[in-house]
């Protein structure tokens, strides 16, 4: 199921690259450098876990340091909720988005949506745009962020010509998933993927908005999880949507369409997932750079990521899972030098 992945780049770079990678990464597992968990404690890491071919190979708790500066401090305690047989568990972000998208597609798997349905004709009025532009705005729009709103859900663009990272409009997926299966979404996502999958220490949480509280343009839920049930849902994508002899994901289209370039603007994401096989990038920051998304990484990889630097890293070749929980790290380019570090 992931053959698509390797038939996107250039073979004999890229190839080497990712082996060169994986040999240095050998002797860092094996006796997982004292500089790696000197660079993971000193920015911020509460939980830090990496699966290859289904064993763990790397697993940390830290205790996140207490001098962090404010705005981080302030994000860190709305965002953790409190520790399970002394693992983190966290509000994860936007890595939630990730596992909306297969969500999303378990959904149209069942019959209840059609991604290139308009949103209106799932869950009534919900900008304030004409009815005639706002049927124009598809559930596919809301999977590759190119829905051609603001922030405000006010007219940016036609859908499909601007990429734009819209939290705001991603978080109606969320009500038509819980309008189409007349379920909760705590309900339909225990259902569906985390009962099957044993991720048992993962539950959706109403957050706190307003003062003190997180902005209004953040998602109403935030998904509360540890690194081992992240671990899992990594393992799950890697193994193409089976559990065991069970095809929990058999719209393979979906499945796989969600790890490709979903648009032209922005070549690093698909389906609300993050891709680091791209020649040129864009972020939330939304300005256009050249070069795969994260330098140092497996050009194959494909991310989940979060506030605060959370991430969930999948190398299908490799067979390898990553998983990062914790507070806004000091290291302005964590996100990259992490995987310079693993190479030491």
């Amino acid at each position: 199921m992931w053959p698509f992945f390797f038939a996107s780049f250039t073979v004999d770079i890229f190839a080497m690259k990712t082996i060169l990678f994986f040999i240095s990464l050998f002797f860092v597992t094996t006796g997982f450098t004292d500089d790696l968990d000197s660079y993971l404690k000193e920015n911020n890491t509460s939980s830090f876990l990496v699966s290859e071919k289904g064993k763990i190979i790397v697993e940390k708790e830290f205790k996140v340091q207490k001098n962090l500066k404010p705005k981080s401090l302030m994000f860190f305690n709305l965002l953790r909720h409190g520790f399970i047989e002394g693992r983190s568990q966290e509000d994860v972000a936007s890595i939630q988005k990730s596992i909306v998208s297969i969500l999303i597609g378990l959904a149209q798997q069942k019959g209840l949506i059609n991604i290139h349905e308009s949103v209106t004709s799932y869950i009534g009025r919900w900008t304030q745009l004409s009815r005639e532009k706002e049927s124009l705005i598809k559930v596919r729009n809301l999977l590759t962020m190119t829905s051609g709103l603001d922030v405000d859900l006010n007219y940016d663009a036609e859908p499909g010509l601007k990429w734009s990272y819209n939290t705001r409009a991603y978080s109606q997926l969320i009500y038509i998933l819980e309008k189409t299966s007349g379920l909760s979404i705590n309900e339909l996502s225990s259902e569906w993927l985390f009962n099957e999958l044993l991720m048992n220490e993962t539950f959706w949480k109403e957050r706190k908005k307003g003062r003190m509280g997180f902005p209004k343009d953040s998602a109403k839920y935030g998904l509360v999880t540890t690194a081992k049930d992240l671990l899992k849902f990594g393992e799950f994508i890697l193994n193409g949507g089976e559990v065991g002899t069970n095809h929990v994901i058999s719209d393979i289209d979906f499945f796989d369409d969600t790890f490709l370039k979903s648009q032209n603007m922005n070549e690093a994401y698909g389906y609300l997932w993050w891709l680091n096989n791209s020649e040129t990038h864009m972020t939330w920051e939304k300005k256009l750079s050249s070069g795969n998304l994260f330098s140092h990484a497996p050009t194959e990889a494909i991310l989940a990521l979060g506030l605060g630097s959370r991430v969930l890293a999948i190398v299908p070749s490799e067979e390898l899972v990553l998983v990062r929980l914790g507070s806004f790290p000091d290291d302005v380019n964590f996100n990259d030098n992490l995987w310079k570090y693993l190479q030491k």
